[in-house]
């Protein structure tokens, strides 16, 4: 006969294995729960404000069981489109006006100088061509800019693009520009020279990681520039106003393929948090801080996040 003692540690030892039971399953069918939530890869281009909401976007999935890979540093938007109708990428980073006037190959005309009308007109043809949706703007936009030296500027009394080419002063100077831009058709180097007029001595190509400095040293006298970069600051230079409006709107946003959202709703709601949540000031800090403070792009974006609200 069985002790009331031994009965007990019998009874206690099967609620334990029982317990630990129950437990692994659990387990098991939490690890199951990350991964039905899948793979995706997320791209970016080749500077500092595309790496940094694309790695922000990246952190966010991840936070809600994603496994994301971030690629990087692909080499112009002709070129980071293709990867993403080729299925290389689910979701990239871009703006409206590199759509519009580059992948969608649109002349710019004054009825496009609206930024609500020519982000409608990019979700809609990204939905209709390429099956593929473009989610709601970041909040700022980032334009193409002619930057100068401040106290050039201030020399001759510049304050437009116009000034610049009633002056006379393009013939005799060297403006850098990034290779994609001067490549690029659409709103890329010639037609922005030819409709302005611009007769720069050379336009010299230039990576964006030196250009700013060697404009601030006077290696080139102007370089063709992002609004939103913080080193206009760090090398006091000054945005000629483009007073013809020649460059389209361009919005900050991310597009995802459909069959990626179909499969996986949730991404939407996951990034929604960033729509409209970042402005002009504070892109161009946070650009800053990686392009003069040198500090870590994914650093940078998931503290931006962490200051936010958004993640732990």
């Amino acid at each position: 006969m069985l002790s009331l003692r031994s009965t007990s540690f019998t009874i206690l030892v099967a609620v334990l294995a029982f317990t630990l039971v129950i437990g692994a399953g659990c387990g098991e069918e939490d690890e199951d729960a990350e991964e039905a939530r899948g793979e995706l890869t997320i791209a970016s281009t080749n500077f500092s404000e595309p790496w940094i909401l694309a790695e922000a976007g990246k952190i966010l999935l991840e936070e809600e069981g994603f496994e994301v890979e971030h690629v990087r540093n692909i080499e112009g938007s002709t070129l980071l489109h293709e990867g993403f109708m080729a299925g290389d990428f689910d979701l990239y980073v871009s703006w409206t006006g590199t759509q519009f006037a580059g992948v969608l190959d649109m002349e710019m005309s004054e009825e496009w100088r609206d930024r609500e009308k020519v982000e409608q007109y990019v979700k809609e043809q990204f939905n209709e061509e390429f099956d593929a949706t473009w989610f709601p703007s970041l909040g700022f936009e980032n334009t193409y800019a002619l930057a100068v030296r401040e106290d050039f500027a201030e020399e001759h009394g510049l304050v437009t693009t116009t000034d610049l080419v009633e002056q006379g002063l393009d013939a005799d100077m060297v403006c850098a520009v990034d290779t994609t831009f001067l490549e690029r058709p659409g709103d890329g180097y010639a037609d922005w020279t030819a409709e302005y007029g611009l007769e720069f001595a050379e336009a010299v190509p230039m990576d964006y990681g030196i250009m700013y400095r060697s404009v601030g040293q006077g290696d080139v006298d102007a370089a063709v520039a992002y609004s939103t970069d913080g080193r206009l600051v760090a090398e006091n230079l000054q945005i000629l106003e483009d007073n013809k409006s020649f460059f389209p709107p361009y919005d900050g946003a991310f597009a995802v393929r459909n069959d990626a959202l179909e499969e996986h709703p949730e991404i939407e709601d996951i990034l929604s948090v960033m729509w409209g949540a970042i402005d002009e000031d504070t892109m161009g800090a946070l650009n800053e801080q990686v392009d003069v403070q040198e500090r870590e792009y994914d650093d940078v974006a998931r503290e931006f996040l962490e200051d936010m609200g958004w993640i732990d």
